[in-house]
């Protein structure tokens, strides 16, 4: 329905060159399908660097956690 209501041609205009002249609905399809596109490419980029983070800072958590266990134990025996 959408693409039937929509049938004008239009061309577009980028500053630097025109895009070949098709449908508005084409357009509008071809538009909201690379929208999405990006969105989801960046989405998962983001959670790919996020999981790298916090797989960084897990990793420096349990070497912290490990050195201060050390420490108390070595602690403990200069106690006794």
């Amino acid at each position: 329905m959408f693409t039937i209501h929509n049938t004008e041609k239009v061309v577009i205009d980028l500053v630097f060159f025109q895009l070949p002249e098709a449908s508005l609905s084409i357009w509008l399809i071809a538009t909201f399908l690379m929208g999405g596109f990006i969105g989801v490419t960046l989405s998962v980029m983001t959670v790919w660097m996020l999981k790298t983070r916090l797989g960084s800072a897990r990793r420096k958590i349990a070497t912290t956690q490990k050195e201060l266990d050390q420490l108390r134990v070595s602690n403990l025996k200069d106690a006794v």
